[in-house]
């Protein structure tokens, strides 16, 4: 006898019907996955795609504060440079003047002793009294050139110290202009 003879034919039927509804939900199923995987790897392609572009804003973004940064800096150190160099050119111009005071106070000396020896001279007649006035002569002319020294030097030590000041207060303002936020 024959497994077929056994089994009645509508079963075989039904049993058929049922493989080929199986095979059907199968395939669905997988249909159905395939389309959810090609739907996540398009979600994970649009991701990347974002993330790539953010990143790329987020680099054009550095690269233009660096550019920002550097033409500040390059700003601040034409403008230390030019603060340096006037206060060099200033202390020249009081370091002639210095020297120009020193050989004012020498010949201001020279010319009160020359005056004093013509008055000790001329101050022959009378001895006691004249020499005192020569003595007193060179020692106001030593004194008021000594003066007037100390005086021009005092002049040339405060216009140093506004010229330092000066430099100061603009490395000052440069460095505050650099570390000021620019408006974008």
């Amino acid at each position: 006898m024959k497994l077929l003879d056994i089994v009645p034919s509508w079963l075989w039927a039904l049993l058929l019907a049922l493989a080929l509804a199986v095979v059907g939900v199968e395939r669905t199923q997988v249909l159905k996955a395939r389309a959810a995987v090609a739907k996540a790897q398009k979600a994970l392609s649009d991701e990347k795609l974002d993330r790539q572009a953010e990143n790329t804003r987020r680099a054009l973004a550095a690269l233009d504060d660096l550019q920002r940064v550097l033409a500040m800096q390059a700003s601040h150190a034409k403008a230390q440079q030019e603060n340096v160099n006037a206060y060099e050119k200033k202390l020249a111009v009081l370091d002639g003047r210095r020297r120009a005071a020193a050989g004012d106070a020498e010949r201001m000396r020279q010319q009160f002793a020359a005056f004093a020896a013509r008055d000790r001279d001329e101050a022959a007649s009378d001895p006691a009294a004249c020499q005192r006035v020569a003595d007193r002569s060179a020692v106001l002319g030593d004194l008021a050139a000594r003066g007037a020294e100390l005086l021009e030097r005092g002049r040339i030590v405060v216009e140093q110290r506004d010229a330092q000041i000066g430099l100061l207060l603009g490395i000052v303002g440069n460095d505050r202009g650099l570390m000021a936020p620019k408006p974008r």
